[in-house]
This record gives C-alpha cells, structure tokens and sequence, in this order.
C-alpha cells in the first residue's frame, strides 16, 4: 500500500544542505582553534619582552654591584672609611669638627585672644559660607 504524496515525509536535510553543514561546522571548529593558538603565541610574547627585561635590568644591577665591590676592595675604599669612621689621620693631618651655633631662642608670640566669631554666627550664614565660598550677605 502506497501512502498519498501528502502524507510521506520529507528529509530534514538534504545532502548538499548535509555537506554544507558539516563544512561550517568543521569551519567554526577550526576558526575557534586558530583563535586559541593566536592567543597563545600572544601570551608567550608577553612573557618573553618581560622576561627580556628584567634581564637587562638584573645585567645592570650586577654591573653596579661589581664596581662598588671594586671600589669596596681598594685602598681608597680603606683610607676614606679610617678617616671618616675611624677617626684616623695621616700624619700632618688635622681634624676640623664643625660646631653647631645655639641661637637664642625667642618666646613665641601671644596672640591676642578675642571674641570667637563663630559663637554670634548662625546657622545659614555655615551653610552660605560652605556652599558659596563667599562671605555671607548683609541681613
């Protein structure tokens, strides 16, 4: 028995439809993973130019720290800490120490205490002095 052409069902996709679906989705799939591998490299360039940094700037610093070890071990290093430190001279040497000079000091000067104007103001003449930055108008 034949059923009518009304009644028989149609496919949901057809097989081009088929194909140009799989396509897309292996298309996206591809896209998503490109996306993912891009952001990646980005992130270990970021860390390479950081890293490269504070490299240069650890080479500096151990520039830096063998010069003071240099000087550290000279004999300048050593005349310069026995006379400023140590408190010793070479002979025909002599120590000037500096003295500071006491000033007499002045009394600190009285204010003359008067009437405090805040205790006659009122209460809108705060609010108009805050919120104006002028003084408060005449009554």
């Amino acid at each position: 028995m034949m059923r009518p052409k009304f009644l028989r069902q149609r496919p949901l996709l057809t097989l081009p439809q088929f194909i140009i679906l799989g396509a897309v989705v292996f298309a996206i799939f591809i896209a998503v993973d490109l996306n993912k591998r891009a952001r990646a490299g980005q992130m270990v360039g970021v860390g390479e130019t950081a890293l490269q940094q504070e490299i240069a700037l650890e080479t500096t610093r151990q520039v830096e720290l063998q010069a003071t070890l240099d000087y550290v071990q000279s004999d300048d290093y050593a005349a310069a800490y026995a006379r400023d430190e140590g408190g010793q001279l070479l002979p025909g040497e002599v120590r000037v120490v500096p003295l500071p000079i006491e000033a007499a000091s002045q009394p600190t000067p009285v204010s003359a205490v008067g009437q405090d104007p805040a205790l006659n103001a009122r209460p809108w003449q705060a609010w108009w002095r805050l919120l104006t930055d002028a003084p408060h108008p005449a009554r």
